[in-house]
């Protein structure tokens, strides 16, 4: 009987508002059309768009092309006749990425050299690009069966023939001819969801916590301003975003040599994300008559924005509607930006379409904060 006795109070106790009923039921049912809705479109390889340009005239180059072709539907990609309109495409976002067989590729392949081939991001859509690269990695490793197998064929005719049987690698190559991978591309986006998180973990109890134990009660009839008072919270937890942020990045930096490129300009991307995220949860935190309740809408208002950010999937193959509330979350632009500073060493200059909102975003935020904490003792009232 104690044990089904306290199971029964501490179900009463979760769920005695109907605020936590709501939440209950109103989360897990979003969570998953948002993720359901998603995920399909994200494996069709339709919607990619990838450039072919062969700078090599040999016999290989064709080989390679037929069974990539093959293996891929070729609606998804086009063959460009020159450089310049290659670099234009993958800047202006036309390609989402382009597979370039370098000049000699052929005859390094019948002299037994090493032979590669080159992949080139879009610096528009770098999250498409880096879906891509993975995709064609896996891709290579079928096709080399095939070079395998033609090469074969090839020394059955020639026996005396020096034609390597090893299949072709794969490289990045990232905007100054540097060979970049996958985690490259992750780390900016881990550091900044860490920052998120860390302050969603310790923010969304604060106010709440303060109401409870009747530390608000006191703010209230104190001389305190209110406004300063707000701001210095909002501070503190925007500060404690970037340090775990920062960590994040230097522990990149010392174990994968990536990560912390631009250190000024990726810490000021850092403080702003952080300041637009506090001041969101300050309003929740505020908004809400306890702890829990104020914990479940943060966790609620965090899951989402992993996935429609852009972080771990392409935010122009996700379905229009997708796209669009990811424009509601601070961290799409935080993200974002901390890509191109720390991948393509964007300067200030050349990120303003993801600062601007990010600012837009922390303006109103802090706005809606001050005024809603302003009238705090209306809030206790009900």
């Amino acid at each position: 009987m104690d044990i089904l006795r306290s199971f029964l109070n501490e179900l009463k106790m979760i769920y005695r508002s109907k605020s936590m009923i709501f939440l209950t039921i109103v989360v897990p049912i979003a969570l998953m059309l948002i993720l359901g809705y998603i995920f399909p479109s994200m494996i069709n390889p339709q919607n990619y768009r990838v450039a072919v340009y062969n700078e090599d005239t040999g016999e290989y180059s064709k080989v390679i092309l037929s069974l990539v072709y093959g293996m891929l539907k070729g609606d998804s990609f086009k063959s460009v006749s020159s450089y310049a309109e290659l670099t234009k495409g993958l800047n202006d976002g036309t390609f989402d990425g382009a597979i370039v067989i370098p000049t000699g590729f052929s005859k390094n392949v019948e002299n037994s050299n090493n032979f590669s081939l080159n992949f080139m991001p879009s610096t528009a859509n770098i999250q498409t690009s880096v879906v891509i690269y993975q995709a064609l990695r896996s891709i290579l490793s079928e096709v080399s069966n095939g070079v395998m197998i033609y090469n074969i064929l090839e020394l059955y005719k020639k026996p005396n023939a020096k034609i390597p049987i090893g299949p072709p690698q794969l490289s990045f190559e990232g905007p100054s001819g540097a060979n970049l991978n996958y985690i490259d591309f992750m780390i900016p986006g881990i550091a900044a969801l860490i920052a998120m998180a860390s302050i969603a973990i310790t923010l969304s109890t604060s106010v709440s916590y303060e109401r409870e134990h009747g530390i608000l009660n006191g703010i209230i009839v104190s001389n305190v301003n209110r406004s300063l008072y707000l701001s210095g919270k909002t501070l503190a937890y925007t500060m404690d975003g970037v340090i775990k942020g920062a960590i994040a990045l230097l522990t990149a930096q010392i174990y994968f040599g990536s990560g912390f490129n631009a250190p000024l300009r990726t810490l000021l991307i850092l403080a702003l994300g952080s300041f637009a995220f506090a001041s969101f949860g300050i309003i929740i935190s505020t908004l809400s008559p306890n702890q829990k309740i104020s914990s479940a809408i943060i966790i609620g208002y965090v899951v989402p924005t992993i996935f429609v950010s852009g972080l771990f999937m392409p935010i122009d193959q996700m379905p229009h509607v997708a796209q669009i509330i990811s424009k509601f979350f601070p961290l799409t632009f935080m993200a974002d930006a901390m890509q191109r500073v720390n991948i393509l060493n964007y300067q200030i200059s050349q990120i303003l379409t993801d600062i601007i909102p990010l600012l837009i975003y922390a303006a109103v935020a802090i706005f809606i904060a001050l005024m809603v904490f302003s009238r705090i003792e209306k809030l206790e009232e009900v």
